[in-house]
């Protein structure tokens, strides 16, 4: 038995697919959909194939063609992983193959082609596995011979589908911490050696110049505290009491926290509809007289619209702080976040409750970040360890696309979700990835966090560092909240790991 499965949607008529729909459901798998195609010969269609999905609750189609109305049916309605046409004489059509996750697998015989030595199964172009059967005029008995060829494309099928189930079968075993959230992440004692050498020195100036080369920003300060940083940067741009400075719905702590340690009034604007990010419209509403600057949030590695927010700010004559988050490297209009005359600070996890933040910014405001945080500069120890990392970064991006775009590519197909948005010029870092589950889910964002994890598979909800009350406000923001699910997409991820992510994903929220 395999319960945990692909959805298979099963094409075919004859007496031989029968025999496929009957060793599907003894096997336990999870035919989802039945399509029959019936012609002018006596064996072109089985009837009996209709009664076994009707007893096994299957939902069946028959017909002479495989047309657009039965490719919507199967697109809104049935949501197919696998699709397994036995004797089918029509084309089918791309989108079958195309919609279902593993594909089109094409069980093709010798009924259907001369030159077949046996069976054939065929998968995107390819043959995965021949079997020869005897020649027909070697048997006395012509039926004799068409069984051998059932009893074949049986076991090849078997052979198929116990393949591709043997991830599946490991998923009932306990699997906690197999697929984490972060996977180079310090322990402690990595971190007790990083911060034997507390003071800064030739790393920390290092480590500072690397950063500033690498977004194109003036200068670069290394802060052990994120908070510390926002607080600091704060005091450089003159914000301190009395002063109001517009956020985002979806923003960090640390730069809530850091802002009401400067004496700012934080007021919150909600954030772009199907985006995670400041909508402008939002912020000019939210601005008032004493409003001094706007906090930009490029949430889970998304860069916001930097050109329209920009513009807000220049024409109603306010600052800026982007709170770069954990989007170091991201890109937006050909640059890299952080690029001067901007101001940004970007935050890098090191280990439990060991947090960096890198404050990019012009060499005037440097200057006075250094005078009045210099007491808060990294110290040697951590500042080789970032040193170390930030040479391997672009490495690091290019992992995490790699792994965000997989999951995009499959997850897009079902309305149960929404995938990050990739705005026109950006180039996200996809720090994390941002699943939204939708109403058409079977589950909701919390519960499939919890069957997850019971997997073994940690994920992440997303919290946000504002009260339910405030939250009624942002409405937008409060979505995001409620249907949010962080999925592991960190570097060293391999592709089967993904692949057991999407199993399981699909299994609880629309299996």
């Amino acid at each position: 038995m395999t319960p945990n499965g692909p959805r298979i949607l099963l094409l075919g008529g004859t007496y031989r697919a029968l025999c496929v729909l009957e060793r599907l459901l003894e096997r336990g798998e999870r035919v989802v959909a039945f399509i029959g195609q019936e012609g002018g010969g006596e064996r072109d269609f089985c009837p009996e194939i209709l009664e076994i999905c009707d007893r096994a609750s299957v939902p069946a189609r028959s017909g002479r063609k495989l047309g657009e109305e039965m490719v919507r049916w199967l697109e809104d309605r049935i949501r197919p992983e696998l699709a397994i046409a036995v004797g089918v004489s029509t084309e089918i059509p791309l989108a079958i193959g195309g919609n279902s996750r593993l594909g089109l697998l094409e069980v093709i015989d010798r009924h259907q082609s001369s030159s077949c030595p046996g069976v054939v199964l065929r998968q995107r172009g390819q043959d995965i596995i021949t079997r020869s059967v005897p020649d027909p005029r070697c048997v006395d008995v012509e039926g004799d011979a068409y069984l051998e060829l059932i009893e074949v494309t049986l076991t090849a099928l078997d052979e198929y589908l116990d393949r591709l189930g043997a991830p599946g079968r490991d998923r009932d075993r306990d699997r906690r911490g197999e697929i984490p959230f972060e996977r180079d992440a310090l322990d402690r004692r990595c971190l007790e050696r990083a911060t034997a050498a507390p003071d800064p020195g030739e790393e920390t100036e290092r480590l500072e110049a690397e950063v500033a080369a690498y977004v194109g920003a003036e200068r670069a300060v290394a802060l052990c505290d994120a908070s510390d940083g926002f607080a600091a940067l704060a005091a450089a741009l003159g914000i301190g009491e009395g002063d109001e400075v517009i956020c985002p719905g979806v923003v960090s702590r640390a730069a809530l926290d850091g802002l009401v340690r400067a004496g700012a009034e934080v007021t919150l604007a909600d954030v772009e509809p199907g985006r995670f990010t400041l909508d402008p419209t939002a912020a000019e509403e939210a601005i008032s007289d004493r409003t001094r600057a706007l906090v930009v949030c490029h949430p889970f590695g998304q860069p916001a619209r930097l050109h329209e927010l920009y513009a807000l700010a220049e024409r109603r004559g306010l600052e800026v702080i982007e709170d770069g988050a954990s989007a170091l490297g991201a890109r937006f209009a050909g640059s890299r976040l952080g690029r001067s005359p901007c101001a940004a600070a970007f935050r890098l996890a090191l280990g439990p409750g060991a947090h960096v933040s890198l404050l990019t910014l012009p060499a005037s405001l440097a200057e006075r970040v250094r005078g009045s945080a210099s007491a808060l500069r990294v110290g040697d120890g951590l500042a080789a360890e970032l040193r170390r990392r930030l040479a391997r970064w672009e490495e690091r991006l290019s992992a995490r696309r790699e792994s965000a775009g997989h999951y995009s590519s499959e997850l897009v197909r079902y309305d149960a979700f929404e995938v990050p948005p990739t705005p026109e010029g950006a180039w996200p870092a996809y720090a994390q990835y941002a699943l939204q589950l939708t109403r058409y889910s079977r589950t909701c964002a919390d519960d499939l966090h919890k069957l997850l994890s019971e997997l073994g598979i940690e994920t992440r909800r997303i919290t946000l560092p504002v009260c339910d009350r405030e939250l009624i406000r942002l409405p937008r923001s409060d979505r995001i909240r409620l249907g949010g699910l962080l999925l592991p997409v960190e570097w060293g991820i391999t592709s089967l790991e993904r692949e057991r992510v999407l199993d399981a994903i699909f299994d609880y929220a629309i299996g």
